[in-house]
């Protein structure tokens, strides 16, 4: 709308008068009062501070979509392979021969140790273990082809031993706990869920050389630092890994100690153990652990008898909190 005469020729007396423009709500003015440049100075902080918050999450949103777009090309190749035997199993009459899907990711990535997958989850993924001095520091924040992205990948404890011929009693798998559901995400879903549990009570675990299924059977959340206990005792389940008869039985003591589930499953010593470990947001730092056993030959279970267990050892609150 055309502003009239009379109005300009108001503005133009008003700023003969006052000397001075109208100020912009932003940028700084010739003539700006002190009020009107602190003002001004706290709006543009704020700018700066939406702006960087819009480029963080613009990036996070960058590394979940590359992350989740690599997790569905793996999956396609694993199981384009797999799929394509009889039954979706692999298997080799020869021990020492490595699974067709497992050649195809070592193409990619010569540090590929597996897959494990839970069904009905977003855990379906690629395993790798690099032995080396920053085996357990590498892939916390590279992809499986070796980018940087935080999001990381599951990787075997380098202390692990994992070959056609001999493996380790514990593979401890460790990673992230993302938000968007990616890596380890979906693990939080066990903590004192009955029903998920039940549901999802089964995984799978194949090696480069064989596929095995697992039966969980203890999950909790645990300290990490001995300052967050009350006598100073941390149960470092990472450092059980090849263990003596003794050594186990103290292990699976200490997990019945914390497991939330009353489950139907036993463990002896010689079973062949999985353990998943991955960050929780409970405390920092802290860990939510679940541990698997591996089926026996023409094992069932009924997991629906599982329950909740109300007497489970908990983290110190009081001392974490204090």
């Amino acid at each position: 709308m055309a502003i009239s005469k009379s109005a300009k020729k108001a503005y133009a007396k008003a700023y003969k008068k006052t000397g001075k423009k109208k100020s912009h709500w932003l940028f700084f003015s010739k003539g700006d009062s002190a009020k009107e440049i602190i003002s001004k100075i706290i709006t543009q902080l704020a700018v700066l501070v939406l702006a960087g918050c819009l480029v963080i999450l613009a990036n996070e949103a960058r590394l979940s979509i590359s992350t989740q777009m690599l997790s569905q090309k793996l999956q396609d190749i694993y199981h384009t392979v797999t799929d394509s035997i009889t039954g979706g199993n692999e298997f080799s009459e020869n021990p020492n021969e490595i699974l067709p899907s497992a050649v195809k990711l070592l193409e990619i990535n010569p540090d590929t140790i597996g897959w494990l997958s839970i069904d009905n989850t977003e855990i379906n993924l690629p395993v790798v273990q690099r032995r080396s001095a920053d085996g357990n520091d590498y892939y916390l924040k590279r992809d499986f082809n070796g980018a940087s992205n935080k999001a990381g990948t599951l990787f075997l404890d380098m202390r692990d031993t994992l070959t056609a011929a001999e493996r380790s009693q514990n593979l401890i798998i460790y990673g992230h706990n993302q938000k968007d559901r990616t890596m380890f995400g979906d693990l939080a879903k066990y903590k004192k869920d009955l029903q998920f549990y039940k549901d999802h009570g089964f995984l799978t675990f194949s090696s480069n050389y064989k596929t095995d299924r697992y039966v969980i059977f203890a999950a909790f959340v645990t300290a990490v630092e001995s300052s967050q206990t009350a006598d100073g005792i941390v149960f470092d389940y990472h450092n059980y890994i090849d263990m003596d008869k003794t050594r186990f039985e103290d292990f699976i003591n200490n997990i019945n100690l914390r497991n939330e589930y009353i489950t139907p499953v036993d463990v002896d010593y010689g079973d062949e153990i999985l353990t998943l470990s991955t960050c929780s947001n409970e405390f920092e730092p802290s860990r939510f652990v679940i541990f698997a056993r591996k089926l026996r030959d023409g094992e069932t279970i009924d997991l629906t008898l599982t329950e909740i267990n109300d007497n489970a050892k908990e983290p110190d609150w009081n001392i974490i909190y204090k």
